[in-house]
């Protein structure tokens, strides 16, 4: 449980987020939030500490972007069509409480069933700890459309008003829209852009009014210019999908629609390590087929595309896709570090996976630092994350809203 009385927390590297380092200090934190921060020697005589000496504090992490309904295995579709709605509510509490333990302390869910709402109308019946979760229910899509079988299909723009009404009501805090075709979704194409403009608009427009973030499933080249020429908060993917002659998905950068996006003012989430184990197994296959070779070749674009939108200053956000093929939930850090890889700053990849991707959650009032009046989730790490991300992977102690979930010990005395 949160300390029912102030707790300091210390450490020689605590993250300065507007600095971009870890600096020596003190956190006093109260109830769920953080109400002091002081010098690292300055916490009072006698009052409760937990020191840390030279590991590193820093904000919870925060994943825009998982499943909770889907299994992350190398069926999850299969397994979803399997479990009835019970069943995947406990699947998904159960992801949840993984995402917590690895010391993600913030979520949003984009796309789950209708019933997975009561994980945000009513955590306390979880029969697990959840971080905070924003849930944005069935994603808005057409009839046959990518994750249809969720159910939030659309026919015009009054159907749109009730979906998002619904959500609300249901306990939905984000609005997701499926702007194109997806893979997972027999017979969906990816390359196709399946809403017009003005639906897009009105989504966005419904969205802003009712304060609730907006993130759009962005496949084909086309879906990403009017995404992003809507305005929402986040696209997700970004893949300048096209289809080849062969059959097989290219991604083809286009540099006009790149602009399109920059001058949005979206953020962009890449998922750069989905399904990582899928594409290292196809790594050691000494003779991959056209489709094994062309999946491989598309990574190496993805990577590629997304330096070319970090350098055009394009705001990034970490979320890995949790749920989907092959990406556990625990895997979070692994997301930093291929931001890391492909082209972002060390500080910068921190930031997306922090107070970035809170800004792009419209939650950075009061999470993604570690500063006064912001919610006590926070994490401590054995090594500095900028040397190496992969120190992410196994936080010593997870904080969320002021409760301790991993690394909790008796606290001492200053």
């Amino acid at each position: 449980m949160a300390p029912s009385t102030p707790l300091w927390i210390r450490s020689h590297n605590v993250w300065n987020e507007r600095a971009g380092r870890f600096e020596a200090a003190a956190l006093r934190v109260e109830d769920d939030k953080i109400v002091a921060v002081a010098q690292h020697g300055e916490v009072p005589d006698g009052a409760e500490l937990t020191d840390f000496g030279d590991d590193y504090v820093m904000p919870g992490l925060l994943n825009t972007h998982v499943h909770l309904d889907f299994s992350g295995s190398q069926t999850p579709l299969k397994d979803f069509e399997s479990e009835d709605p019970a069943e995947r509510l406990l699947r998904a509490a159960g992801n949840a409480h993984q995402l917590l333990l690895s010391g993600c302390t913030t979520a949003r869910d984009c796309g789950s069933h209708w019933t997975t709402l009561a994980l945000a109308r009513r955590p306390d019946l979880s029969p697990v700890p959840l971080p905070r979760l924003l849930l944005s229910g069935p994603p808005i899509t057409v009839p046959r459309g990518h994750l249809h079988f969720m159910h939030g299909v659309v026919r015009d723009d009054g159907d749109i008003i009730a979906h998002i009404d619904r959500l609300q009501r249901e306990g939905g805090t984000s609005v997701k829209c499926m702007v194109s075709g997806g893979q997972m979704t027999p017979g969906s194409k990816p390359e196709d852009t399946v809403f017009e403009q003005p639906s897009l608009d009105l989504m966005t427009a419904e969205s802003r009014r009712r304060s609730l973030p907006s993130v759009a499933h962005v496949l084909a080249t086309e879906s990403v210019r009017r995404a992003a020429l809507a305005r929402f908060d986040s696209l997700e993917h970004c893949a300048f999908f096209e289809r080849l002659p062969n059959g097989l998905i290219n991604r083809n950068y286009d540099d006009e629609v790149a602009l399109v996006l920059r001058d949005s003012g979206s953020a962009m989430m890449a998922n750069l390590s989905t399904a990582m184990p899928f594409l290292e197994h196809l790594r050691t296959i000494e003779a991959p087929t056209d489709v094994q070779a062309n999946a491989l070749r598309q990574f190496d674009k993805m990577i590629d595309n997304f330096g070319k939108l970090v350098r055009l200053g394009i705001p990034m956000v970490c979320g890995n896709d949790a749920g989907v093929n092959e990406t556990p939930f625990d895997s979070t850090w692994l997301e930093v570090v291929w931001m890391i890889k492909a082209g972002q700053a060390p500080v910068d990849a921190l930031r997306s996976a922090t107070i970035g991707a809170a800004r792009a959650l419209l939650i950075d009032n009061h999470v993604g630092r570690l500063e006064k009046g912001y919610s006590a989730d926070l994490i401590v790490l054995r090594g500095n994350p900028l040397d190496d991300a992969a120190y992410l992977k196994s936080p010593a102690f997870v904080m969320a809203r002021g409760t301790v979930y991993v690394g909790g010990q008796p606290a001492g005395h200053a």
